[in-house]
């Protein structure tokens, strides 16, 4: 810039310098011609003419060259200072700088691209901040966000689109090319179509997923539409277990109270008078009622232990606790020629655990050992193995079918019913004792061989 200036005007003044000398030089010689002046004399007034033009001119280039170039240095430098700012607010760098320039307009339009720059900073500042924080949002949500255009092409999506759906590269897909499904491909279409809401449910690799779409709009203006979809699998298999555990208790409940209320309407009705009758309808009356008394006892103990935390209790020793449900059931087991060993190689001790729940998972396995063995014997057995406190009950009972084996834990589940219902049993003992077990960290494995027993191993860690 400094030479497209300087140049030019230095170009002009010795321009200008050898017009006048030209023309003053030319006046001489006509002077001359005319006779006003020698020949001679005319000659040395144009040199001297000359030289004092020459050297005038000179010092005044020298001059005004100097001039220019303060005055445009005093521009130049701030504007190359001001370009080197902007092209570094492009690259995202801003380093704020107090700048002070003698020439007033050139200092106002400094300040205005610093303040400019300053707020640019901190716009993108603010912008890098939202981004980040929406990516960590997404990435960490539960369920697939996916964004659209108003085509129907993918632009975004966060990790877990490809967690549930499969796939790497998304983004340019079509969504009706990700999801193949009828009714999914149905509420797209709608959706897109008529801008509006939509929602169904679909099966993809065995989940259950839940589909919802709408548009991404502010007033009248749409950019494009947002689809969140969401793994229910685990939400609609809990209400199957409700519904059938609702199911279970209703039916469970009303066989007592069916042949209480039968039993009692017969003796209303006149067996009262017979005493003979009327004793053994009360005993059943009486069976019926303790039934259902240890069957709400059950259920009421399941929902406890499913909502409470191993956070207090206090050191359990299984060995006095077994000892005393042994002389519990000795009785039973006597009438029954089962006879009970016990094997303590070692001494199985919880630090923090509740005595009452130790002992009903101790009497849960031993009874169903005892009840379901006709003839023979029951080991109860403690010990360490690889640095784990085991607890083993084996029968040579009747043994369970390989096909019961994945549902023996169920609630309500029963391998033998009509064994189950004579005895008195609530078909909530193995359920209740796998709770307890998992509530101390401990899992419950069962080996079972049709007429040849079943082994019970309760495993917890150090």
């Amino acid at each position: 810039m400094k030479n497209k200036i300087i140049g030019p005007v230095m170009v002009a003044i010795w321009v200008l310098a050898l017009i006048y000398m030209s023309s003053s030089y030319l006046s001489y010689e006509e002077l001359s011609i005319r006779g006003l002046l020698e020949k001679n004399v005319a000659v040395h007034l144009g040199t001297q003419m000359i030289y004092k033009t020459v050297g005038i001119t000179v010092i005044a280039s020298i001059i005004l060259y100097w001039i220019l170039r303060t005055f445009i240095k005093e521009i130049v430098d701030p504007m190359q200072n001001m370009t080197e700012e902007a092209s570094s607010f492009a690259k995202g760098e801003y380093v704020h700088q107090v700048k002070n320039y003698s020439i007033k307009e050139v200092q106002q339009l400094a300040s205005a691209l610093d303040d400019m720059g300053e707020k640019l900073y901190r716009t993108i500042r603010k912008l890098q901040y939202q981004k980040t924080k929406a990516e960590s949002i997404l990435s960490n949500l539960n369920e697939a966000i996916i964004i659209l255009d108003e085509e129907g092409y993918i632009t975004e999506g966060n990790e877990k689109v490809r967690t549930l759906l499969g796939g790497d590269a998304i983004k340019n897909q079509s969504i009706l090319a990700l999801i193949r499904d009828a009714k999914v491909m149905q509420v797209i279409e709608k959706a897109v179509g008529q801008g509006v809401y939509g929602s169904c449910e679909f099966l993809k690799n065995d989940q259950i997923l839940h589909f919802r779409i709408g548009p991404i709009s502010k007033g009248r203006k749409k950019y494009g539409f947002i689809i969140s979809i969401r793994d229910i699998t685990q939400t609609r298999q809990l209400e199957v277990m409700r519904y059938q555990f609702v199911s279970n208790v209703s039916h469970e409940l009303k066989t007592p109270l069916t042949s209480i209320q039968g039993f009692a309407e017969t003796l209303k009705e006149g067996a009262i008078d017979n005493r003979d009758i009327a004793l053994r309808f009360i005993d059943i009356i009486d069976i019926e009622a303790k039934r259902l008394y240890r069957l709400i006892q059950d259920i009421l103990c399941l929902s406890e232990i499913e909502n409470m935390e191993n956070n207090d209790g206090s050191e359990v020793n299984f060995t006095p606790l077994i000892e005393e449900v042994v002389s519990m059931l000795e009785q039973n087991a006597t009438e029954k020629q089962v006879e009970i060993k016990l094997d303590i190689k070692q001494p199985l001790i919880l630090e923090c655990a509740n005595t009452d729940y130790v002992k009903q998972v101790i009497m849960n396995i031993v009874s169903n050992a005892v009840k379901y063995t006709d003839e023979g014997n029951v080991i109860i057995s403690t010990y360490i193995e690889d640095g784990k406190k085991v607890f083993c009950v084996q029968d040579t009972g009747i043994g369970i079918p390989e096909e019961s084996l994945p549902r023996i834990f169920e609630r309500f589940y029963r391998v033998d019913k009509s064994r189950s219902r004579k005895s008195g049993g609530t078909g909530l003992g193995l359920s209740i004792v796998k709770h307890i077990v998992e509530l101390y960290g401990g899992v419950v494995e069962i080996t079972s061989k049709v007429n040849q027993g079943t082994s019970f191993k309760i495993v917890f860690p150090e």
